[in-house]
């Protein structure tokens, strides 16, 4: 009988970020998943963002802003990864943009880690089928983040509850960081997935 393939975790930097900034995290991902490291494709000087927010003085991202790096996001799914089971890390932008890919895929990944993220302003196509699905969520944050705004978190409030299976943990102390803590109970999330997964192959 054919093995199963080999699930994949990926990880997506932050606004102004660079492709290995969550390799301090990936390096301790749980067996079995194969740690894939992405870049965004914007450039921000010297660095990379996933997309531009249309407007900036406004009260954050539409899906509009947001699909076309989750489109790509779920093409190199598609050519790279083919079957296997895949999970997303995202870090403040990365995080955004990974859980709009689960709202434009509700079936294609199997859980979202969203670290200091946030979610755009509007509706998206797989919302309804994500309301039935509620795949696995974590979300954790900074008590004491400012780059995360109030309307930023009545959002995720608001969404994250009725379209996932959520775990949210706020860390006292800190603000739009990644703290030990905050990667310690991501890690622990993703473990408990491997044994879904386990679950699931058996």
């Amino acid at each position: 009988m054919a093995s199963s393939p080999q699930p994949v975790l990926l990880f997506l930097h932050g606004r102004y970020g660079l492709r290995d900034d969550l390799s301090w995290i990936a390096e301790r991902a749980p067996a079995p998943w194969r740690t894939v490291m992405l870049q965004g494709s914007v450039p921000l000087g010297d660095r990379f963002e996933w997309f531009r927010v249309s407007d900036e003085n406004g009260r954050g991202a539409l899906s509009a802003d947001a699909a076309p790096a989750a489109d790509r996001l779920l093409s190199w799914i598609e050519e790279t990864v083919g079957d296997a089971p895949v999970g997303a890390v995202g870090w403040s932008q990365g995080g955004a943009t990974a859980l709009q890919a689960l709202r434009r895929a509700p079936g294609r990944l199997r859980f979202v880690v969203t670290l200091g993220g946030f979610t755009t302003l509007d509706g998206e196509c797989g919302d309804a089928e994500l309301e039935e699905r509620r795949p696995p969520v974590f979300w954790g944050r900074g008590a004491d983040d400012t780059a995360i705004t109030a309307d930023d978190l009545a959002r995720m409030r608001e969404f994250l509850p009725a379209h996932s299976t959520l775990e949210e943990r706020v860390y006292p102390g800190t603000g739009h960081d990644l703290s030990d803590a905050m990667a310690d109970d991501a890690l622990r999330f993703i473990a408990a997935q491997s044994g879904t997964l386990e679950a699931v192959a058996g």
